[in-house]
């Protein structure tokens, strides 16, 4: 399967959220800094940056990847994360993440009693 596409990146972000369930946030973070630094990443993240300046995001080796066909579509990619996870309730992709992982923490104190911190 060919990789989607800046157009359809909702699509490749409801994949992350159906497939990496309570670690979802942490993959769409990564994706977000990975996309503002264009170097090759590994970790939850894999970042492959090509001679062209155009990059492949892939949330996981089950993942066909985001398509980034350059510095104009990183730029773009990063203020829709932007708009979609921050809006007018966070100030940063940083607080959002800080408040999805209290989220978690909450869950697991919730589901398996007291959670180390």
């Amino acid at each position: 399967m060919e990789p989607w596409s800046l157009e359809r990146m909702d699509e490749w972000l409801n994949w992350i959220h159906r497939h990496h369930d309570e670690f979802d946030y942490r993959y769409i973070y990564f994706a977000y800094l990975a996309a503002r630094v264009p170097e090759p990443r590994h970790g939850e993240i894999t970042m492959t940056v090509n001679s062209d300046g155009s990059c492949l995001l892939r949330a996981g080796s089950h993942d066909r990847g985001l398509f980034l066909a350059g510095d104009r579509e990183r730029v773009r990619f990063v203020e829709r994360l932007e708009r979609r996870y921050c809006g007018d309730r966070y100030p940063s992709m940083r607080a959002w993440e800080a408040a999805q992982h209290e989220d978690f923490l909450e869950e697991v104190q919730w589901r398996f009693g007291s959670a180390s911190r």
